[in-house]
């Protein structure tokens, strides 16, 4: 499998597109002085059946990508609206047809607000769903073929 890939091309580019610090999983313990956002990457399936004699499976990586934005309580929507407009440009803009793992990211949910009780930070969080392919000369990346790229067997006995 090749999470290590996906995960490395999702959070190079949130770390880079957001202008506070960004806190990713089983990273930090203790979060950064507001303002921050957490980055969580969760993957929902990995693999899909072929149809060969062999019974396989293809990697095929779909996963969730849920940007959580942190801002001190009490200063109105406008710089949490503005840190979530950054997730969402980040999450637009994340395919690159050049990279190892190519992630594309699908419809963005949010930003949804979090302001019930007396925490000292306010929240809005995004999600949105990804698929990720992988390509490259990395051992861990699957080679795809076409059927005019193979000799199709009419008779396999």
């Amino acid at each position: 499998m090749s999470f290590q890939l996906v995960r490395a091309r999702i959070e190079s580019q949130v770390a880079a597109g957001f202008s506070v610090p960004v806190v990713f999983d089983n990273v930090q313990e203790t979060p950064p002085d507001l303002p921050y956002a957490i980055c969580l990457i969760s993957y929902s399936n990995t693999t899909e059946p072929v149809l060969c004699f062999n019974g396989e499976a293809v990697e095929n990586i779909r996963g969730n990508l849920q940007l959580s934005i942190y801002s001190p309580r009490g200063e109105g929507m406008g710089p949490l609206e503005s840190l979530a407009a950054e997730g969402m440009a980040i999450m637009n803009t994340m395919y690159d047809k050049a990279a190892d793992a190519q992630v594309k990211c699908g419809q963005i949910s949010g930003p949804e607000s979090v302001l019930a009780g007396d925490n000292p930070y306010a929240l809005v969080t995004l999600s949105c769903p990804f698929t990720a392919k992988l390509t490259g000369d990395s051992p861990d990346v699957f080679i795809k073929m076409y059927t005019d790229e193979v000799e199709l067997v009419t008779d396999p006995f």
